[in-house]
């Protein structure tokens, strides 16, 4: 991947302007990865890679479809993509080899803050499931293997003592599924408004559970990087009241072996005033991200090395890069 980017860049570099002043040299291509369809993730970093497309002169950017959080790390880390979702969580379990994967991760490099990601647990207010207790023995969806929604609610089975009746269906089909009475309850970590969750709510008023006691406590000491928060009240049809849950930073990050022009162009477009105008629009969760960034204090509390790129930009921003995560 290395070569042909930076093969590409030269190609730009080197590159001369026309008669009429338009740019002659083909622009780098370049992939971001962010969950697949039914997943705020497909949206919200499908919004960046439209406006990437449109507004550089320099980088050209496709969205891909991924199982989830933890395949797009698998993939920056392999140089499959060179961007994409870094769910904070994951970015620490990655970097120290700890599972869900199964070696050190060495090639993740932050770029900055796109989303604040809530935990959601939905069901029908029909089923009579007001609690995580409840869902023993219930057909719940975790999502397929590979994503972040599998790995948290692997994580919340375990903290509340329960056994399901696992399913592995994307979060499109899990919906579909509740509708039709095939499922009890799904779970997805998305920012505000979780599309699934939406779908799900057009057929009839919904519960989102609440994670409280043993089970918040449970999920809080798997990863510092878990904090709590609650759903607002209003979110979706059916729910009536602030839903306590876990909440995370999730970050766009890339591949280290990116070429830094190509990384400076991303961000700078990112967090633009046409980026933050434009991205909300795309997805909301946008806004969460905007309102922290550049956040470069957390990306150090986790242990993230910034992108060379990405720490050019905000240093231009006046902002001090902390020394734990300058490359």
């Amino acid at each position: 991947m290395r070569r042909a980017l930076i093969a590409a860049a030269a190609l730009i570099t080197a590159s001369c302007l026309t008669a009429g002043g338009a740019w002659a040299a083909q622009r780098v291509k370049v992939s971001v990865a962010g969950a697949g369809p039914g997943a705020a993730a497909y949206v919200i970093w499908g919004g960046l890679a439209a406006l990437v497309s449109q507004e550089s002169k320099t980088v050209e950017m496709s969205n891909i479809t991924t199982r989830g959080a933890v395949e797009d790390i698998r993939l920056i880390e392999a140089g499959k993509a060179e961007f994409g979702l870094g769910v904070a969580t994951l970015i620490l379990r990655a970097q120290d080899g700890q599972k869900p994967f199964k070696k050190k991760h060495v090639k993740l490099r932050g770029v900055g803050p796109a989303t604040v990601t809530m935990f959601h647990v939905a069901t029908y207010k029909a089923s009579g499931i007001t609690s995580i207790g409840q869902l023993n023995g219930k057909r719940v969806s975790f999502a397929e293997q590979g994503s972040m929604t599998h790995f948290m609610t692997d994580l919340m089975e375990k903290a509340a003592g329960i056994k399901t009746m696992r399913q592995y269906l994307n979060w499109n089909v899990a919906a579909d599924a509740i509708k039709d009475g095939r499922l009890d309850a799904f779970t997805i970590p998305n920012p505000l408004p979780a599309p699934s969750i939406l779908k799900a709510a057009t057929a009839a008023p919904i519960n989102l559970l609440p994670l409280e006691g043993k089970v918040l406590d449970g999920l809080l000491k798997a990863s510092p990087a878990f904090f709590k928060i609650s759903i607002p009240a209003g979110s979706y049809d059916g729910v009536e009241k602030d839903v306590p849950t876990i909440g995370y930073v999730a970050w766009t990050i890339a591949n280290a072996d990116v070429p830094a022009d190509v990384v400076y162009e991303v961000t700078r477009l990112n967090y633009s005033k046409k980026g933050r105008d434009f991205l909300p629009k795309v997805h909301k969760g946008w806004a969460t991200g905007f309102r922290i960034a550049p956040a470069l204090e957390q990306m150090s509390a986790i242990g993230l090395k910034i992108h060379p790129g990405a720490a050019r930009f905000w240093r231009e921003e006046g902002h001090k890069v902390p020394a734990n995560i300058a490359n």
